[in-house]
């Protein structure tokens, strides 16, 4: 488990510690989580950092993205691992969410007119922001595309359509 991970596990046991008892596998939970929130941080700090710039110092260019990545795992954490305990208990929540939520077949949808036009394909930007909404990665959502049908794909990948959809509904809990 990541640093990530690891905050957010000691975050959870000291705030809502009903929660982390709730979970069937604790430790895989903050792996995945840590995971994202990993890949969440590298990306937007990359953003928030930019470019070199022209007549920048060695030392200006780590302070830049120093403080990018601080900015960025501010972020990412306050979305994703600082929570505070809900009004509804944990599965009443998740059984809500559940039955309102976006539906995987979306995916399937999405992937069969990409595979139908395929110059309509989103950019990389397009892709990324798409896999971040549904705690995707971009590879996933490219081999969803390059597998026909994508219905089996998705079928195959039952285990971490089920793990997005935990990152996606605690996301949605704060």
């Amino acid at each position: 488990m990541n640093k990530y991970g690891q905050m957010a596990l000691s975050h959870w046991q000291a705030t809502v510690p009903s929660r982390v008892a709730e979970l069937s596998d604790p430790a895989a939970f903050f792996e995945a989580m840590g995971l994202e929130m990993q890949t969440q941080v590298t990306n937007l700090a990359s953003m928030l950092a930019g470019s070199d710039r022209q007549g920048e110092t060695f030392l200006q260019k780590v302070a830049r993205l120093t403080a990018a990545r601080k900015q960025a795992e501010e972020v990412v954490m306050s979305q994703l691992a600082w929570i505070t305990d809900p009004s509804l208990p944990l599965d009443q929540a998740r059984e809500e969410w559940e039955q309102t939520r976006p539906s995987d077949e979306n995916l399937i949808l999405w992937a069969e007119r990409m595979q139908d036009c395929p110059d309509s394909m989103p950019s990389s930007v397009e892709l990324e922001e798409l896999a971040k909404k549904w705690a995707l990665s971009v590879e996933f959502l490219l081999e969803l595309v390059a597998t026909e049908p994508p219905r089996e794909y998705m079928r195959a990948n039952q285990a971490t359509l089920a793990e997005a959809a935990t990152i996606r509904f605690f996301r949605e809990l704060r």
